[in-house]
């Protein structure tokens, strides 16, 4: 068992979150790892996932309620200024954790001094409760960021040093990628380190829509003009790359459809993978 003397705290933001947060909360009861505090921002809900909160009797809650609708960078950068502990992570209302995600990612932290980043694989499963795609299994190991590389590491799984992310700020105008651009300058000139092992499980595949993967890649346009003044040449060609994506999604996504673009964006999962998903998925449902 690994020594459980730091502190982490999982932030998740949640906007009309009631037909899945119970299952997400309930994977934090699970953990192997229990020196945790959870801050939740109610942003705005108008489902009844404030109702489901409300239940929540257990002290490592804080739970926070917006009176309206802010937006993602809004409601991360309240759930970053009321984090408390040692290390921070992250779990979104839809997804679910492995018992041994925050475990592992502390053991990794306590074997390095140096690193400012822990990540590890992600599933993706659909309503039906089906593991569709995993990724972040490429790569495992230590490696080194700078402002404008190619992202290896999956934010939404990642778990940082807290009083180094309270240097930094979400942009507030970001509804989408703001995580990206928070850890893009998180880390910047930094190590960080991947364990290629699925440890996050994420909804993916009926959240996204044509319209959202446009919105998502005009975000992430956005984001990455906002980095020119700091890394002109390394952002000029990532603009150029990412335009031309989102120039193919503009067109192909209405005729090839969403799945075969989600599915591009990882690998099919094996048999390991499927009947572990299950095995975790059943337990938290039977629960």
């Amino acid at each position: 068992m690994e020594n459980q003397s730091s502190q982490v705290c999982v932030i998740m933001p949640v906007y009309n979150g009631a037909k899945t947060i119970e299952l997400a909360i309930k994977s934090l009861f699970y953990q192997t790892y229990t020196n945790w505090n959870c801050v939740i921002v109610d942003d705005g809900s108008t489902d009844e996932t404030k109702e489901i909160l409300q239940r929540i009797n257990d002290n490592r809650f804080k739970i926070i309620y917006l009176p309206k609708n802010k937006g993602r960078g809004y409601a991360r950068q309240v759930c970053l200024d009321n984090a408390t502990g040692d290390y921070l992570t992250y779990l979104d209302a839809d997804d679910f954790y492995h018992p041994e995600k925050i475990e592992s990612q502390v053991s990794v932290f306590n074997s390095f001094n140096d690193i400012y980043l822990v990540s590890c694989g992600q599933g993706s499963f659909d309503n039906l409760n089906k593991l569709r795609s995993i990724r972040g299994v490429k790569f495992n190991g230590k490696f080194s960021y700078h402002l404008g590389d190619e992202v290896k590491y999956i934010s939404v799984t990642s778990m940082v040093i807290l009083n180094e992310a309270k240097k930094f700020k979400y942009h507030s105008g970001l509804n989408a990628s703001e995580d990206i651009d928070f850890f893009s300058r998180y880390l910047d000139k930094k190590e960080f380190y991947i364990i290629n092992k699925i440890l996050y499980y994420y909804y993916e595949f009926e959240s996204v829509s044509y319209f959202k993967t446009l919105s998502y890649n005009y975000y992430r346009l956005i984001r990455i003009a906002m980095m020119f003044k700091k890394e002109k040449s390394k952002t000029i060609i990532l603009f150029i790359k990412t335009f031309i994506k989102s120039f193919i999604y503009l067109f192909l996504f209405p005729i090839v459809g969403k799945n075969y673009f989600i599915k591009r964006r990882g690998y099919s999962p094996s048999n390991e993978n499927v009947i572990e998903f299950n095995k975790l998925l059943s337990q938290l449902l039977d629960s």
